[in-house]
């Protein structure tokens, strides 16, 4: 058979991914290859459009390299849905704030809207007792359009689901759902599959009811893609995301404050970020397990299926995957090393903490890989777990490693100080496996690095750096434009910058 010529990746990772699922089957000469046209896509991190081509190519595959391009397809989802994480924690510290700058704003300057938003962002981010106390005084502001107000009723439901009340949750529900704008429909459905008390079927119905209408709402898609979700059904969900520009706000305030003067605020769903990372993961799941069915794309689905379980709380099956693939023989060392370090996180997540902690140290004391190293500290970050030595360890080869072939593990290294909120430590080792002729591009430098790093130049007042990231990440990610004007809203606060500036 003959074999195919390894691309040219930009990490081990994507290498395994792409001598497994191309060197296997190559197309013949002058044969139309989707799945090496998604590969050169994916290096560059052109998530979407490498997803893309391989969904439109894949039932004119033939069996052999449907599984390849299923493979393929499954870790481009899985790395952009880790993207989308990394943006929704980006998203959370400037949305926050700037909300929040809002409510303090002059009476007369004062948005309406912003405490409304304020509850949804807080509420995404696992604050239900702050999303509650500011979900009642939406739903009693006579100011809001009737709409809204019963929007804030439905959140206060899910708030008040999140802290066992499940009574009042439920009543709310129901009253808020009961006739009115299809978008209360919609958000009682979500709400309801969101805590699991609504049956498939039932959501289904009023998802496909709702989805074939063209003019739908931002808000309304993002109401239709958790609806679906909760539903079991990825692939409408990623329809309705497919037909959505989430570059738009949520939501337009116009009023007029001094001298007549006109001020728009645009909205946006920072829940939408979870919901996208989310899709994606239960996406990365289908394709994966399509592949896994497959004898010869088995043990490398095997190792992406145990992060993308895990990933979707999973880690039982996660476990089972893990061990699956360590049971192999023939796994690449690195990978087998790589395949432990995760099987620990999976441990720590199932309450192991101590036995998790313990291998990290193991393995990092025996590798001087960055990438293995890498996967440790992320381990550590994801779990707050203390993890001195393999941090320790990790660290040593970092300042002793080329720039270039440590720049995942100085981005892992730059995350957990950044969740530390040690922001200095943060941007050096951010900066140190940054591509510093092509700063901002994708291409050269991964999104969630770039993602985090914006996000420290933001906790330091450093919005300029900030901002010149996010404007570069919205040509390919538009979703990164909430994040733009969030910052570009609080830096205009903060420095009373003249002019309107239409933001968040």
């Amino acid at each position: 058979m003959k074999r195919a010529r390894p691309l040219s990746v930009r990490s081990t990772a994507r290498c395994f991914v792409a001598l497994l699922a191309l060197a296997l089957a190559a197309p013949a000469p002058g044969q139309d290859d989707p799945v090496g046209a998604a590969m050169k896509l994916f290096e560059k991190r052109r998530y979407e459009q490498a997803a893309r081509t391989l969904e439109d190519a894949l039932a004119r595959l033939d069996a052999q390299r449907r599984a390849q391009a299923q493979l393929v397809l499954g870790t481009i989802y899985l790395r952009n849905a880790d993207l989308h994480e990394a943006l929704g924690r980006t998203a959370a510290a400037a949305e926050l704030d700037y909300l929040d700058k809002l409510l303090k704003t002059g009476a007369e300057g004062r948005s309406r809207y912003a405490r409304l938003y304020l509850a949804e962002a807080q509420l995404a981010r696992g604050n239900a007792r702050e999303a509650r106390r500011n979900f009642e005084q939406a739903r009693a502001d006579s100011s809001l359009e009737s709409r809204y107000r019963a929007i804030a009723s439905v959140g206060l439901g899910s708030a008040l689901w999140v802290q066992r009340d499940a009574e009042r949750a439920r009543g709310l529900w129901k009253t808020a759902g009961a006739g009115g704008a299809a978008e209360i429909a919609l958000a009682r459905a979500a709400a309801e599959g969101r805590a699991r008390v609504a049956d498939a079927k039932s959501l289904r119905r009023v998802a496909d009811d709702s989805a074939r209408s063209r003019d739908a709402s931002p808000r309304a898609r993002r109401y239709l893609i958790e609806i679906y979700l909760a539903a079991g059904a990825p692939d409408q969900a990623l329809a309705v995301a497919r037909a959505a520009d989430w570059g738009a706000a949520s939501y337009v305030e116009r009023f007029k404050v001094a001298k007549g003067t006109a001020k728009s605020i645009g909205f946006y769903d920072l829940a939408l970020l979870g919901d996208l990372a989310q899709l994606y993961r239960e996406l990365a799941r289908a394709r994966l397990e399509q592949a896994a069915a497959d004898a010869r794309m088995k043990p490398s689905a095997e190792y992406y299926l145990a992060e993308v379980l895990s990933g979707l709380g999973a880690n039982d099956q996660a476990a089972t995957f893990a061990q699956a693939f360590l049971a192999r023989p023939q796994a690449p060392a690195q990978f087998r090393e790589r395949a432990k370090a995760r099987q620990a996180l999976i441990a720590y997540r199932l309450g192991r903490g101590a036995e998790a902690e313990g291998a990290w140290t193991a393995i990092a004391e025996q590798s001087s890989d960055p990438e293995v190293l890498a996967d440790i500290v992320l381990g550590c970050t994801e779990t707050g777990a203390q993890c001195a030595k393999a941090l320790a360890r990790a660290g040593q080869v970092a300042e002793a490693a080329d720039g270039r072939r440590a720049q995942r593990l100085n981005t892992a290294l730059g995350t957990y100080h950044l969740r530390k909120n040690d922001y200095a430590r943060a941007i050096a080792y951010m900066e140190a496996g940054r591509d510093k002729s092509n700063k901002n591009k994708i291409e050269a430098n991964d999104p969630e690095m770039l993602a985090g790093l914006a996000e420290a130049y933001y906790r330091t007042k450093q919005f300029s750096e900030g901002l010149e990231i996010f404007f570069e990440m919205s040509q390919e990610f538009p979703v990164v434009r909430q994040i733009q004007e969030a910052v570009q809203g609080v830096y205009s606060m903060e420095h009373r910058s003249a002019g309107d500036v239409r933001i968040l």
